[in-house]
């Protein structure tokens, strides 16, 4: 957050306290929390179910814009959504405005494998076949291999994974740079996604920090993914 001076900063903390801050740190996935410089961003950064509706619309709007005919006029309308949150002075106005977007987003631009293909995903073990969809960093404009670079596959049956292991790769490689460049997992390709393992001890309705194993049908080459950068309980 920029300097302020120390009367400005006090009644900052002092709104934060009455009208805002209601859970302990939870982390948010659109943008670094180290950074947060509003209200609203602080906010996000220090309650789990604001951390949590933050994850799910920038996965539905990443998707959407990849799927819009019209990318630039759903980025203006995000802009504009942007500083409806950001006028916000406390939790429910924030809440109720994403769980307001993320219905408006899912409805126009629905993901075409969701409700028959992660569903079908229950226990670890489950597999399925689908394609890759995208591949793209942590956040907008960061580099691979760099903080805020790390590299999201997204994939057709509508989840994107943060990878955890590529067990062909060297110690030497970095994960993100890797995939970033390699036609080894290229989009469009098909692939095998199989649920490795469920997170334990999550807050009901919560349940990111879901393990998969995605098999590229073309080469069988492997790699190991967590479905969401922040586990579920917003650590």
């Amino acid at each position: 957050m920029r300097d302020k001076p120390q009367s400005a900063a006090l009644a900052l903390t002092g709104l934060l306290a009455g009208s805002i801050f209601t859970c302990p740190p939870a982390g948010a996935a659109s943008f670094d929390c180290a950074k947060a410089a509003t209200l609203v961003e602080t906010a996000i950064c220090s309650n789990q179910e604001l951390s949590t509706l933050d994850d799910s619309l920038t996965s539905v709007y990443q998707k959407a814009i990849r799927r819009s005919q019209t990318p630039d006029t759903l980025k203006e309308a995000q802009r504009a959504w942007l500083k409806r949150r950001n006028a916000c002075q406390n939790t429910h106005c924030i809440k109720v405005l994403y769980k307001q977007r993320l219905a408006e987003l899912t409805a126009a631009h629905p993901g075409p494998q969701r409700a028959a293909g992660l569903q079908l995903l229950t226990r670890p073990g489950d597999c399925m076949e689908t394609t890759i969809d995208n591949k793209q960093t942590r956040f907008e404009g960061s580099v691979p291999g760099q903080p805020g670079g790390e590299i999201a596959v997204s994939l057709a049956a509508g989840v994107g994974l943060y990878i955890t292991a590529i067990p062909h790769l060297s110690a030497s490689q970095d994960q993100d740079v890797y995939m970033a460049r390699t036609r080894d997992f290229a989009v469009g390709d098909r692939v095998r996604l199989c649920l490795d393992a469920l997170p334990d001890d999550c807050p009901p309705g919560d349940d990111r920090g879901k393990v998969y194993t995605v098999t590229n049908l073309k080469n069988q080459l492997t790699f190991t993914g967590i479905d969401s950068w922040h586990s579920c309980g917003g650590a």
